[in-house]
């Protein structure tokens, strides 16, 4: 009678860890709206990844998995947060080296210019909210959050504190989410734009983004993983000035990553035939999916001549991805047929 109590007791708590771990997934706020990658990286099978992306939303909007499968058979994840800073990449890194091996890392590198720890609130959240809870969350938490109080400190731990009360706010996609996407974001918005060019003039990379992009590639290294850059192509923004700024970031990153011999892609000026800036972009600053299939292509061409990767097509082992694929093409064949509202 005592062993029933006690098994009662234990599956009673853990139906209700289970009710608030389920409650708190739904209230929390997603990333991306249905894309939301971190909870979607934990529906990956361990171990399964051959290319893991870090970046920003220049990530998410120009590169898709299911494109590189397609092609190449090659698996891979896209590990983007809206503008995600160097030291957010570090520690989603860290966390996705505890359940996959990639072969490869590719960091795009537009966000290297802010030299914050995270732009703010909202945006660290996004990144991490949907980090399971352990070491890498704890160490994010103390590392970024050094004066924050406890009870904060406790809401990025247990989300359902903060999010408790978005009853009112909650869309389709709260309930509803797309781990075939594999992170990444359709959008065949179409926004034409002239070609700004590449500025001369290098940018000093900022002290923050340097410290943890080099923690980035010891991380790789730590971890037998081939680290590569690339800059996905963008616009003129707001200004010309802002614009050659951020772009001159890149002529400084690729003469340190060229003195450590990492590779880098600076797909808008080494290769500028496979963008077409009048069809390819989503807004100022975005490719749409037109480009990022155009990029993808070209991407996992690099990868397999150049890191010596082999594809996966038709082993059982991957057969889920052979159906991902095929709810992806359905996915894309909706949204380019029912395109957002204008101002939506």
């Amino acid at each position: 009678m005592r062993m029933r109590r006690i098994l009662g007791t234990v599956l009673f708590l853990i139906t209700g860890i289970l009710i608030f771990c389920g409650i708190s997934e739904v209230l929390r706020r997603k990333t991306a709206e249905a894309t939301d990658m971190v909870h979607s990286f934990y529906e990956i099978e361990e171990d399964t990844l051959d290319v893991l992306f870090l970046g920003s939303s220049h990530l998410y909007y120009g590169v898709q998995p299911n494109e590189l499968w397609r092609d190449y058979g090659i698996t891979s994840y896209v590990m983007g947060s809206p503008e995600q800073t160097a030291a957010t990449s570090y520690f989603l890194l860290k966390e996705a080296f505890t359940r996959q091996k990639p072969k490869v890392v590719v960091m795009e590198s537009y966000y290297l210019w802010n030299s914050k720890l995270y732009n703010g609130e909202a945006r660290l959240r996004q990144a991490f909210d949907g980090m399971r809870f352990g070491k890498t969350k704890i160490e994010m938490v103390r590392e970024m959050l050094p004066e924050a109080g406890i009870k904060e400190k406790l809401t990025y731990f247990l989300p359902f504190l903060k999010y408790h009360s978005r009853w009112s706010q909650l869309e389709d996609y709260d309930f509803v989410t797309k781990p075939f996407l594999k992170g990444a974001r359709l959008d065949y918005t179409t926004v034409a734009l002239e070609d700004p060019g590449i500025p001369k003039k290098s940018t000093k990379i900022p002290e923050n983004s340097m410290k943890y992009l080099d923690r980035i590639i010891q991380l790789c290294e730590e971890n037998d993983a081939e680290f590569v850059m690339m800059a996905i192509p963008f616009g003129v923004e707001t200004d010309n000035r802002r614009y050659k700024k951020r772009q001159g970031l890149n002529l400084t990153l690729e003469e340190y990553l060229s003195g450590e011999g990492i590779p880098f892609l600076f797909y808008q000026r080494d290769y500028p035939e496979i963008i077409n800036f009048s069809l390819d972009f989503r807004d100022k600053t975005h490719l749409n999916t037109y480009g990022a299939v155009k990029l993808t292509r070209h991407l996992g061409e690099w990868l397999t001549e150049h890191c010596d990767l082999e594809g996966h097509k038709g082993e059982s082992a991957y057969a889920s991805w052979e159906e991902d694929l095929k709810q992806y093409d359905r996915e894309a064949r909706w949204v380019m047929e029912n395109p957002p509202e204008a101002g939506a």
